[in-house]
């Protein structure tokens, strides 16, 4: 399956698994400026999947797992049979890992449950925030002065310095839900080719 498949395919299936909750999911999900984008993302439980379909490469997948340990709750890998091996002794302990089936008629294997991270950076994490959630958050706390024209990594910046990680991990999850409210993944489920 190519990824646009998997990821109609994995929506289903976390819809099968959760019940009806596809609205929670974004996907290209933006974090550090749009260096680089979560495939799709939980927003309901912060938790991040990477799609690495038949014909991607394992290269990047180093470099996105350091950055999604300083953001998401939870990361899992949803990849092919052919990636699981080189894939295992890659990725932190904590990862979970999710097998795409073989063919149509088949559900996805849990191959490993995923941990709690426990390694959120503030900083990272407020780049998730768009420039008008920055604002505000900054405005709610009162420490939006001065700060209307400044760029939006400032913006962030500051929120990081100004909430608790707890609370920063709260706010955008809540931004994240309401983005998430105008689904970001379209679930046609007429549409679905894997019977789980």
């Amino acid at each position: 399956m190519r990824e646009a498949e998997i990821k109609r395919a994995l929506a289903h299936h976390l819809d099968c698994v959760r019940g009806s909750m596809s609205n929670m999911l974004l996907e290209e999900l933006q974090l550090s400026g749009g260096e680089i984008r979560a495939d799709v993302v939980d927003a309901y439980d912060m938790h991040c999947y990477e799609i690495k379909s038949e014909g991607d490469s394992l290269k990047r997948l180093l470099g996105q797992g350091s950055r999604y340990a300083r953001v998401f709750d939870h990361v899992t890998l949803v990849t092919t049979e052919r990636h699981l091996k080189k894939a295992i002794p890659m990725l932190p302990a904590w990862w979970g890992i999710l097998l795409v089936p073989e063919h149509e008629h088949a559900a996805f294997k849990q191959v490993r449950v995923a941990k709690p991270n426990k390694g959120q950076e503030p900083e990272v994490l407020a780049t998730l925030l768009k420039r008008e959630e920055c604002l505000s958050i900054l405005e709610n706390r009162g420490a939006v002065r001065g700060l209307r024209g400044k760029s939006l990594y400032m913006l962030q910046e500051r929120v990081a310095e100004l909430l608790t990680l707890d609370e920063l991990r709260e706010t955008v999850r809540s931004y994240l839900l309401r983005r998430g409210e105008a689904p970001a993944v379209e679930v046609p489920h007429d549409l679905f080719s894997i019977a789980l």
